[in-house]
């Protein structure tokens, strides 16, 4: 008897913690799946087909113990004075994507394409996205298309 209740009581010490991830694994957030993968990556094309934006890539994935790469790319269809990514890295905080940092912008002249990344430190226990704009200029022709990458958990 004095066995059993001696194993009950380590087991109960012992159990598994439940952390916010797993409470939230599955559900969308302001348009964002919050996802246990390593990696979360997005392309969006203009909603109204503009003449010079084709698309808009960004992304974030794990890069090591609380490092995450965050990256984006916008492309035109054809050589335009400017294009242009910005992306920010957002965490979710009590049910709301808040604002972490931002890279860029990144400008490319007399070119189609134009792509950024960089390797940033996090904080753990949180979930995390990516966010674009993505920006094609030509003359004064100005076409623009947001990103939203699903959550990634950061442990």
């Amino acid at each position: 008897m004095m066995a059993a209740v001696l194993l009950i009581f380590c087991l109960a010490l012992t159990a598994l913690p439940v952390y916010a991830a797993d409470e939230l694994l599955g559900t969308v957030v302001d348009g964002s799946l919050l996802t246990d993968e390593d990696s979360a990556e997005v392309t969006v094309y203009p909603k109204a087909r503009g003449s010079i934006l084709a698309y808009g890539t960004g992304g974030l994935s794990i890069a090591g113990k609380r490092l995450v790469k965050l990256t984006g790319t916008t492309a035109a269809y054809r050589n335009v004075s400017q294009v242009q990514v910005t992306m920010y890295l957002q965490r979710l905080i009590s049910g709301s994507w808040k604002h972490v940092l931002t890279m860029g912008p990144k400008i490319n002249y007399n070119t189609n394409t134009v792509s950024n990344a960089n390797t940033y430190s996090v904080t753990g226990g949180y979930y995390y996205r990516a966010r674009g704009m993505h920006t094609a200029i030509s003359g004064s022709t100005s076409e623009s298309t947001p990103s939203y990458s699903n959550g990634i958990w950061v442990s």
